[in-house]
């Protein structure tokens, strides 16, 4: 028969791993409560903006206009323009779960530190380019600048 012999609980330890966790919950807390360390960083402000509208077309194409003039901005040709009839796509079906028509335009905005968002003012949603890559954003861009020249 053998005899183990157990090593004493490391309770000097356990009190400091204890200590510790018990400070940094407390800290974690304070900075919490109080707002320490918290940064107040404003949005950029709206440079310009442009409403535009969306229509289906009969031979699948998407002829996107400037709101104020009626004028043609562009056409996207059917099986082409991914990102926008998806952007566009998800937008439509907030209104349509919602209620509301698809006759108030939408509204692009080119934001002071040249990033763009597509806001909806029917429903409030907003949706940042930028968070969808440079290349998704410069597409909403270029319609954006075609927009503007015809105002």
């Amino acid at each position: 028969m053998s005899a183990t012999t157990t090593a004493p609980f490391p309770r000097l330890q356990l009190a400091a791993v204890t200590t510790v966790l018990a400070l940094v919950l407390v800290a974690a807390a304070t900075a919490r409560f109080t707002g320490f360390a918290t940064s107040q960083v404003s949005p950029p402000s709206i440079t310009a903006t442009t409403d535009i509208t969306f229509t289906d077309m009969a031979d699948g194409s998407v002829t996107i206009r400037n709101a104020a003039s009626g004028r043609i901005v562009t056409s996207i040709p059917a099986r082409a323009g991914g990102f926008i009839r998806s952007t566009m796509r998800v937008l439509a079906t907030e209104r349509l779960h919602a209620g509301i028509g698809q006759a108030q335009p939408f509204r692009l905005i080119q934001l002071q530190n040249g990033t763009f968002e597509l806001s909806d003012p029917a429903t409030g949603q907003t949706l940042d380019l930028v968070a969808f890559g440079p290349t998704n954003e410069a597409e909403f861009a270029n319609i954006f600048f075609a927009s503007e020249a015809q105002k």
